[in-house]
């Protein structure tokens, strides 16, 4: 469940972020963001030889950056929801590691909702998706390099994928089983008997 509170800060961090940047309209210039990836592609590794791939994902973050603003009208309430259900997240974890009554089901519950959300989210990102790959996909064209063109798109892809299965999939799986497990079971019936107990004795 620490995983899962780390996850839920996560979360609740890149949504505010998300929903600061879209009020503020302060998108990345997309000229000198080209510039600024042909003048790093240029400087050389420690063995001395170009570095471009580099480049191409440095100006893969201003991409994607610039790709919210542009599915803003999408991007804005799921980063609201994000940041919802990640206090949510946060809430359910540390009330599972204090051994809370029914903080069991009140957790399995909050996995379930940020699983389905984080489907429901891959999916309507699909177009930003597209966009910023494509857009560093050009980039790394213009920017050159052996090592990256023709390759950059689909490792892009792979990186977007990989980023889901762990923090969303994995995560949530993972917590889920820690949650389903007979030693947690154990640990949270034990502790509903010490507060039922502590309750008893203070009872006049």
């Amino acid at each position: 469940m620490v995983v899962t509170w780390l996850s839920g800060v996560y979360g609740v961090t890149a949504g505010c972020g998300n929903v600061v940047y879209l009020r503020e309209g302060l998108v990345p210039d997309e000229t000198h963001a080209v510039a600024d990836a042909q003048a790093m592609a240029g400087r050389v590794d420690p063995s001395g030889r170009p570095d471009p791939s580099a480049a191409v994902f440095a100006y893969r973050d201003g991409a994607e950056m610039r790709s919210i603003a542009a599915y803003a009208k999408v991007m804005l309430p799921l980063s609201v929801a994000q940041v919802l259900l990640s206090i949510l997240l946060v809430a359910a974890s540390a009330m599972a590691l204090a051994g809370r009554p029914g903080s069991r089901s009140f957790a399995l519950q909050t996995l379930a909702a940020n699983a389905a959300f984080a489907a429901i989210a891959y999916v309507a990102k699909t177009d930003m998706r597209e966009h910023w790959v494509t857009a560093t996909f050009n980039a790394a064209q213009q920017i050159g390099g052996d090592p990256i063109v023709g390759k950059t798109k689909s490792s892009l892809y792979w990186l977007s994928a990989m980023f889901l299965a762990f923090f969303e999939v994995f995560v949530v799986g993972f917590a889920a089983l820690a949650l389903l497990s007979k030693r947690t079971v154990a640990f949270m019936e034990a502790v509903a008997r010490a507060e039922a107990q502590r309750e008893r004795e203070d009872e006049p």
